[in-house]
């Protein structure tokens, strides 16, 4: 639960909205799952169909969430609900386009699906460099691909709608990123309100390995402002490619008018 000093859904799910996500995420769901049985039946190369799995989780979880949006929705337990059905008739609709690919047979039933599973289980359907895993093995394998599609289009759903709404105005904000870098907060005390955090930044002009970041969220119209700020450490690995890691410090800060232009005009020092 956040502070009264951060934002936070409203709870709200307009039932428009939780039909649209839901009617128009079982179409998705079972287009991605069909999709998806033709790849890895057809896929040549079995070890690459981790990546196609993943690909799937990532595919639910971005059109769920990005109907979950479209329908002004602000409740993630409600939007996560709707995802976890999706990605489980995604995943099932899956094994009846591969099942139907290899044997010509459709079964569309849960109990003869299962049964034709536990059989063919037994033989081992596909092998990879001489191996042909069955039995626990092969469920094991089954199971970790079930938790990621599932899993992923589930969890990752409701990450689309993690921005501020405004409720007046009824539009989403959009996020941005402030060019001007700050110095590192590393050791400072924690932040709980706008002024101790305008206090806290300073203007880094010489920002190299690691800063202060700090993003916005407004809306035109919309008296809402929200700023998040984050810890940016770049690296450079061993093949000399930049790697950087964030850390989220403050989510979503309500900031008043005043406290806001204040930011701003910090801003604008920064990049004096």
């Amino acid at each position: 639960m956040f502070p009264s000093t951060h934002y936070q859904h409203s709870g709200k799910a307009p039932i428009g909205g939780v039909l649209l996500t839901l009617i128009g995420g079982l179409i998705a769901g079972a287009l991605l799952g069909a999709i998806y049985g033709f790849l890895i039946f057809w896929s040549p190369f079995v070890y690459i169909n981790a990546f196609i799995t993943f690909g799937l989780g990532v595919a639910l979880a971005t059109a769920v969430g990005s109907l979950g949006k479209l329908g002004k929705m602000r409740n993630a337990a409600v939007l996560t609900v709707i995802a976890l059905l999706i990605a489980i008739i995604a995943y099932f609709v899956h094994w009846v386009v591969w099942v139907e690919r290899m044997t010509g047979t459709l079964l569309l039933q849960p109990d003869q699906m299962w049964a034709f599973l536990a059989t063919i289980n037994v033989l081992g359907p596909w092998s990879i460099f001489g191996w042909t895993p069955t039995g626990a093995a092969l469920w094991a394998i089954w199971g970790i691909e079930a938790l990621v599609i599932v899993g992923m289009g589930t969890v990752s759903a409701h990450g689309v709608i993690d921005i501020p709404y405004c409720e007046e105005t009824k539009q989403w904000t959009t996020e941005s990123i402030l060019p001007e870098r700050f110095v590192p907060l590393d050791g400072v005390p924690k932040v709980d309100s706008p002024n101790s955090l305008l206090q806290t930044l300073q203007p880094d002009k010489d920002a190299a390995a690691a800063y202060t970041e700090v993003t916005v969220a407004t809306a035109e119209g919309s008296e809402l402002r929200c700023v998040s700020v984050s810890s940016v450490n770049v690296e450079t690995n061993k093949d000399g490619k930049e790697e950087t890691e964030k850390t989220n410090i403050v989510r979503h800060m309500l900031f008043d008018r005043d406290s806001f232009e204040r930011l701003m005009q910090l801003t604008g020092a920064a990049t004096a």
